[in-house]
């Protein structure tokens, strides 16, 4: 199991270069150079920012636990106040580790989990997955060597040795609850295990957190500063990286905002800025049109160099799986193309063919503005499969996303604020991929006699 490894050569390249790259002298036009340069910085490289701060949160800042190495296991499905990214599923429990590859192995063994959905999420730095699940490998207790691309040395017997593109991965595991079987889940959690070949590793980098980067012009340039020479890049990407070195990025030393000028200074700073309102304008514009209201996530976990489209996802949420391993459908809007909110009225939603799947599916219901999970008196923050009340004929589906309570089965509930839905669909059927099957637009209801199922 192999991903292509990210060349080292062009950081090398970078600290060789003998003269930097021509930077306009006249101020107002460096001011414009830098705020372009530094809009793209952004887009390129929001990913690797994110999950490094993550990864300080986690594992490196002081009295962080677990630290490096080490699960942090969710003993509850997300809910309104999961913090660690936005738009979480709310069908899995999640557990994560951060992994340092340098010139290291890391053992990673899995129970036998039957017929129950799992996943191990393997994340590079740039937000790209591959996946150890039912789907690639099947449910039966496994040894794993993960180890970095240019690793030359032999795993165990009966050890599968998967090769990982960049010095740090995240390890992000989801295990279905079942009928709110917990406590089965905790037990699984416990049985899967991770152990680095060699110990510890020197330090990372400098320490940043999430809500810094995403606010603050200097504390992101200081997290992609330290994430690429951490992880480098691929080998085909060179001139987009190299044109940075202008930002004072990736030169022989950290980066440091001191010892920029004031023109430039200001022009990173208002690169970022217009960087950040544009990717969360283009929020909604995450996936491609289906005609019905929805938009279909086609290349999450691996976008090649669609850098925009990477930069908008992670900024949804880190952490997307391939659509192999879980096809999803976003949608802001109802039938007429309005934007969905309790205070318009109510909504229902009917599959006359249910998501085709080999796991489950489940829609989950967010506010717009933070991307979080709604807070309901109910606690019901999805409807799927695993939770329906009841179907129709011919296995339909009618769920019924309201304020209060309609009186109907299968009900959703909603803020009086804008809000929008997720469709997961975990281990998809041969339908979806080929966009043979596509959910049906979500539609206002109109009257009492509707909300009462008449």
């Amino acid at each position: 199991m192999d991903w292509r490894g990210y060349d080292t050569s062009g950081i090398e390249q970078l600290g060789r270069a003998g003269h930097p790259d021509t930077v306009p002298a006249e101020a107002a036009w460096r001011r414009r150079w830098v705020e372009s340069l530094s809009l793209q910085a952004v887009v390129y490289g929001l990913p690797a920012a994110l999950q490094y701060a993550q990864m300080c949160v986690d594992a490196l800042a002081p009295g962080a636990t677990p630290g490096m190495a080490k699960f942090r296991h969710e003993r509850a499905l997300a809910g309104p106040g999961f913090s660690a990214f936005r738009a979480p599923n709310v069908d899995t429990l999640y557990s994560s580790a951060w992994l340092d590859l340098r010139g290291q192995a890391v053992e990673l063994r899995t129970p036998d989990f039957g017929d129950r959905y799992f996943t191990v999420q393997l994340v590079d730095a740039y937000s790209n997955a591959l996946n150890i699940s039912n789907r690639t490998v099947g449910s039966a207790s496994a040894r794993y060597w993960l180890v970095p691309a240019q690793w030359a040395e032999t795993a165990p017997e009966g050890t599968a040795l998967v090769r990982v593109p960049t010095a740090v991965t995240w390890l992000l595991m989801r295990i279905q609850v079942i009928g709110g079987d917990v406590t089965t889940v905790h037990e699984l959690q416990n049985a899967v295990t991770i152990a680095p070949t060699k110990g510890a590793r020197n330090a990372l980098g400098p320490l940043v957190d999430p809500q810094s980067v995403e606010e603050d012009w200097q504390a992101y340039f200081r997290a992609l500063d330290a994430a690429i020479r951490l992880n480098t890049y691929p080998r085909e990407e060179h001139a987009h990286v190299h044109q940075f070195r202008a930002l004072g990025l990736l030169g022989r030393e950290q980066w440091d905002p001191g010892a920029l000028d004031p023109v430039t200074a200001d022009g990173m700073a208002a690169g970022f800025e217009a960087a950040m309102a544009m990717l969360k304008s283009a929020r909604r514009q995450l996936g491609a049109d289906t005609g019905t209201g929805w938009t279909r996530v086609l290349d999450k976990g691996a976008h090649g160099h669609n850098f925009l489209a990477r930069a908008v996802m992670n900024h949804v949420g880190l952490g997307a799986n391939v659509t192999e391993e879980n096809a999803s459908f976003n949608t802001h809007v109802d039938a007429e193309g309005n934007q969905l909110g309790g205070r318009h009225g109510d909504y229902s939603l009917t599959f006359d063919v249910p998501p085709p799947n080999g796991a489950f599916w489940s829609v989950t219901l967010y506010h717009v503005e933070t991307g979080r999970v709604f807070d309901n008196p109910l606690g019901r923050h999805c409807i799927g499969s695993a939770n329906l009340e009841s179907a129709g004929p011919a296995g339909s589906v009618r769920l019924v996303i309201a304020r209060s309570d309609p009186k109907v089965p299968n009900w959703l509930p909603c803020p009086d604020d804008d809000f929008y839905l997720i469709l997961r669909i975990y281990s998809p059927g041969d339908a979806v991929p080929r966009g043979d099957w596509l959910p049906t637009p979500v539609r206002r209801m109109a009257g009492a006699a509707s909300r009462m199922g008449q």
